[in-house]
């Protein structure tokens, strides 16, 4: 029988503040404790080591067919990763801890035996699409991720228009040209979408998550023109949206 997984809303950090921090104990616990579902948890913030601290002591009670399971078996922790660069980072995501620090987090969870998976997103565009997606690997340990979420910078709503602003006011013009280009048409935002998921395809293909679908899960939204190069790689780990 398929394991169910309940995610958190990318409108709302689990982990934005210790307040965050339990109301998320809260709620998970009100779900360990009413179904059997897996819960996948994902911040911006380092703290979400302390979810996992404060969960790890719960004893429970927890439901007739879930009581030889604990909350560390049940619960899924990533951290957005769009970049290694801190102070790039800081240019388009004002306010969120150093992604330095949310790696560090990750690794913490990885060594105290917590399950974990990658969000490699939003990722900008690259010059070196195959070694920006194999640093962004070692840096997540690929390995120790149950799975690996990519996405790229969206064309809804002004999420361009923000990201290439920020990184023209913090001195990252290169970058924020490059956004100025692959949103010029919808060819060019094709062709970078397309180079970040075959540049993560190629790191992560073949490897699958413990549920035996691949450990690579690439959010992509298309319409008419570009859904069927998209379909033929779903098998690669594409999901359409």
């Amino acid at each position: 029988k398929r394991k169910l997984v309940i995610y958190s809303s990318p409108k709302v950090d689990v982990a934005g503040n210790m307040e965050l921090v339990h109301e998320t104990v809260e709620i998970c616990k009100v779900i360990l404790e009413l179904t059997n579902w897996d819960i996948r948890l994902l911040s911006k913030s380092n703290l979400l080591t302390k979810v996992a601290e404060l969960l790890a002591l719960y004893p429970g009670p927890f439901p007739r067919w879930a009581s030889s399971i604990s909350p560390r078996q049940r619960i899924i922790y990533g951290v957005s990763t769009g970049t290694l660069d801190d102070k790039l980072a800081a240019a388009f995501e004002q306010g969120t801890p150093k992604v330095s620090k949310r790696i560090e987090s990750l690794h913490w969870l990885q060594d105290h035996g917590y399950r974990t998976f990658g969000m490699i997103c939003p990722s900008l565009p690259q010059w070196d699409y195959a070694k920006f997606a194999l640093d962004m690997a070692n840096a997540i340990r690929l390995n120790q991720c149950e799975s690996i979420w990519t996405e790229v910078i969206n064309l809804r709503g002004d999420s361009f228009t923000r990201t290439k602003n920020c990184l023209f006011n913090a001195g990252f013009s290169e970058y924020a040209e490059k956004i100025v280009k692959v949103s010029s048409d919808k060819e060019s935002w094709e062709e970078y979408a397309r180079a970040t998921f075959l540049a993560n395809a190629n790191v992560y293909g073949g490897l699958k998550s413990p549920d035996g679908s691949p450990k690579l899960r690439h959010l992509q939204y298309v319409n008419k023109a570009t859904s069927q190069w998209w379909e033929g790689q779903k098998e690669n780990g594409a999901i359409l949206l």
